[in-house]
């Protein structure tokens, strides 16, 4: 390990990212530094030094050398550029490895399947991808999963999850799918690196990311005061006016966390109701009534300001009051308002991660969602392509659940358990009229 490069990772308290960070130098056996910037002053100001005014964690140095947050140092290591930094890169035949099954993702869908899969001896490989644990990582309280009548943290969550999917045999590895060839068995699964893996069978379970605005001063601010992760990045701007982008439970839950650190947290939506669950929309009129929240209704942001030097110090705005208001920047009821606020955070739903199956005979709605068969009975997670199936947000645009996420990677691995008992014993088509499929209790 001494013969390694110095890795320094600059982290902060509960932050999903930094323990992100911090796993894929675990996985690669390489040492590396932490220094815990969460009130200690001193370490902030090194941080943001180093890291040329960057105020969010993680921040990854290498020899010296800034890689950059979470996002720059998996990107890197998809390439396999991380791995040569490191010192530790090697040549690699055409097929990596052959597995019954791969899965990929390891968000609650993704390792719910693993359990099921490795239990049934089929031997699954998860890919971790760029966002490893899924979007749960960036949840702070988990109140409605069932057995946790306190709640439990996200990551705590997943973590306790990969824990249970190795104890039955399931292996995890980090590695972004970049493209999987349906036209050949067993599947060529290909990683953005180039490692490529044979499978007999596929789970897509790669969940799906953050949308942005796409407005002017997002992506230059973005790690200098703009974020998607309030749980990751609002304690750094402790005091602050902030505003939340979004209407649905992800921007009502994090504008309700972000009071913790906020002077005030100004929750914008484009329409005048907010489309939360009853739960989570009465949390933010909680907030409303106490004044830590103030919802700015049939509101969009058009432009946010600031520097990588000084962070954000404001956002414009538009109003209008039928609600949308940047269509309908013409009208003479359209008002603009400048609002002075210390972060932005973006909370506005997310992609579905299925661009790797864009060249397969896999279906995928206009939004890019996979299409199952679904229905009643066994194989509901089947995809048009024989051997490949689909479990969570890859597949699901409406519940969005981690509990439902975690019912459909259970169906996933039982469906592919099904398929692979008659490929592996030489069987040329699917036993879909011997048994009937597995109670599930």
């Amino acid at each position: 390990m001494s013969d390694h490069p110095r890795v320094e990772i600059y982290t902060k308290t509960d932050c999903p990212y930094c323990e992100k960070a911090k796993d894929l130098f675990d996985s690669k056996g390489v040492d590396y530094v932490t220094y815990n910037v969460t009130g200690d002053e001193e370490r902030f100001e090194e941080m943001k030094e180093r890291a040329n005014g960057r105020e969010t964690a993680p921040e990854v140095f290498i020899d010296d050398e800034l890689i950059g947050g979470w996002d720059d140092t998996s990107a890197l290591d998809a390439t396999g550029a991380l791995d040569e930094k490191l010192g530790i890169a090697e040549e690699t035949d055409d097929v990596v490895e052959h597995r019954n099954l791969i899965i990929t993702g390891t968000g609650i869908a993704a390792l719910t399947a693993g359990i099921y899969a490795a239990r049934s001896d089929n031997d699954p490989l998860l890919f971790e991808g760029d966002e490893p644990g899924g979007q749960l990582t960036l949840t702070s309280e988990v109140d409605n999963y069932p057995g946790f009548p306190e709640g439990i943290n996200g990551t705590t969550l997943v973590n306790d999850m990969k824990e249970q999917a190795k104890r039955f045999g399931a292996e995890l590895e980090h590695g972004i799918v970049a493209s999987v060839d349906d036209g050949v068995r067993p599947f060529r699964v290909t990683l953005e690196n180039g490692d490529v893996y044979t499978a007999d069978a596929v789970i897509a379970a790669s969940g799906a990311s953050a949308r942005t605005l796409g407005i002017p001063g997002e992506d230059e601010l973005m790690g200098y005061g703009v974020s998607t992760c309030a749980t990751c990045d609002g304690a750094f701007f402790r005091g602050e006016d902030m505003v939340v982008v979004g209407g649905g439970d992800a921007a009502a839950e994090e504008a309700v966390f972000l009071t913790k650190f906020a002077e005030t947290v100004y929750l914008v939506h484009r329409r005048d109701e907010l489309r939360a669950e009853d739960y989570w929309e009465n949390r933010v009129r909680e907030h409303v009534e106490s004044g830590d929240i103030e919802v700015l209704w049939n509101t969009e942001a058009t432009e946010i300001h600031g520097s990588p030097q000084d962070g954000v110090d404001s956002v414009d705005l538009v109003y209008h009051p039928e609600g949308h208001p940047t269509a309908k920047l013409d009208d003479a009821q359209t008002e603009e308002r400048a609002l002075d606020v210390g972060a932005f955070f973006v909370a506005i739903g997310h992609t579905p991660n299925t661009s790797y199956l864009e060249e397969t005979g896999v279906e995928l709605d206009d939004e890019g969602y996979l299409r199952t068969q679904g229905g009643h009975g066994a194989g509901q997670t089947k995809t048009d392509v024989e051997g490949i199936f689909g479990a969570g947000d890859v597949v699901d645009f409406h519940y969005q659940q981690a509990v439902t996420a975690a019912g459909m990677g259970s169906k996933a691995a039982l469906d592919a358990d099904e398929y692979l008992e008659g490929a592996l014993s030489g069987a040329t088509g699917e036993a879909e009229g011997s048994a009937e499929a597995p109670a599930d209790d």
